[in-house]
């Protein structure tokens, strides 16, 4: 774990708070963000890339811009990303955003398209939620450059973002210790540890558990146990 986070570290700068998420992708701008912007990316085997990137949110991949055009990176081949003064980690194939660390490890947060809520939604415009749903997923994995040939242009996605309709989201924490992903809740976090040392450091520190530096207090005692 120190090792993962003295490379992420030492490949960027350090961690810090960059613009916050825009608040509505949409079913024509999947995106993390607003726009592409500048960034680095860390491949898993230590080289490291210049890009303009976006996370797009169908897959939590890493999307980038070449020639005017949108092109997605294998997951299998990055290690984390640095995104404006955003990092991201990849976490079986999934990039989640780092939003505090220490020398234990690290709270990172995944942001996934709530599908069921958007299946919801769109039985409100006459359709079966079915039909609409698969039909609403059936054209954002068609944004994005899963491969070399797509010839998805940049402007023209992003001209078109207000044509669609906002992406319900679901952001999931966390807890990147010892070698370890845990879902940042007290049932799962109990299933890795001594339960009853648990219970008793749960007694002395009141966990936030929507709180990234609370959090550290639950990695740090994981990184004891």
């Amino acid at each position: 774990m120190k090792r993962i986070i003295v490379t992420i570290a030492c490949a960027f700068t350090a961690l810090s708070v960059w613009a916050q998420s825009y608040s509505s992708p949409t079913t024509t701008w999947p995106y993390q963000y607003a726009d592409f912007t500048e960034g680095e990316i860390l491949m898993q085997n230590g080289a490291k890339k210049t890009a303009t990137l976006n996370v797009c949110l169908v897959h939590s991949t890493l999307h980038y811009i070449e020639k005017d055009f949108i092109k997605e990176l294998p997951s299998s081949g990055v290690f984390s990303a640095r995104i404006g003064e955003d990092y991201f980690i990849n976490a079986a194939g999934r990039l989640m955003k780092i939003l505090a660390q220490d020398d234990n490890g690290y709270v990172a947060e995944a942001t996934e398209i709530d599908i069921a809520k958007l299946n919801s939604t769109e039985a409100a415009y006459g359709s079966s939620s079915t039909t609409l749903g698969t039909m609403a997923l059936s054209s954002l994995e068609g944004i994005g450059a899963t491969n070399s040939n797509s010839s998805l242009n940049h402007m023209e996605l992003k001209n078109s973002k207000e044509d669609g309709k906002t992406l319900p989201l679901i952001q999931k924490k966390y807890l990147f210790v010892n070698g370890k992903c845990i879902y940042a809740t007290k049932k799962d976090v109990s299933a890795v540890v001594d339960a009853a040392a648990f219970k008793s450091f749960l007694k002395e520190n009141k966990v936030k558990w929507n709180n990234p530096q609370s959090l550290l207090g639950v990695v740090d005692f994981i990184a004891k146990q």
